[in-house]
């Protein structure tokens, strides 16, 4: 068994050499201008905002399956989106108002849940113009 694994080992090195010939190599337009390999995209930066609703609000409100959601589909009967982040019209004052009185089965979230100044962020997130 000793001697299968020193194998196994001598033949993983020797590839190395090919495996590094056949890795990715930068390539250039005309000789002059590199072209690197294309990447992954980056994931988009979500604003301070969008981190709040992430945490408090996202769990009801933003898929159409959400119970926030649903909620919405039925009060505006599809009259506006029901997903809060595909929204327009939003004001950070109706959004203040509703996250801290509630309304209809949502609770409401106090400052020791949401202080004022997320609740700041999360208002001009969700006034943003879509």
């Amino acid at each position: 068994m000793h001697e299968f694994k020193k194998a196994l080992a001598l033949s993983a090195c020797a590839a190395l050499p090919v495996l590094a010939w056949a890795a990715p190599q930068e390539f250039t337009i005309g000789g002059d201008v590199p072209v690197p390999h294309s990447a992954s995209p980056a994931k988009p930066v979500q604003s301070a905002g969008g981190k709040v609703f992430a945490k408090w609000c996202s769990d009801c409100h933003s898929t159409a399956e959400g119970p926030g959601s649903q909620a919405l589909q039925r009060k505006y009967k599809g009259a506006i989106p029901a997903v809060l982040e595909q929204r327009s019209g939003l004001t950070p004052d109706y959004v203040r108002l509703v996250v801290r009185h509630g309304m209809s089965f949502m609770p409401t979230f106090r400052k020791t849940e949401i202080s004022d100044a997320d609740l700041a962020l999360l208002g001009a997130y969700l006034a943003r113009p879509q």
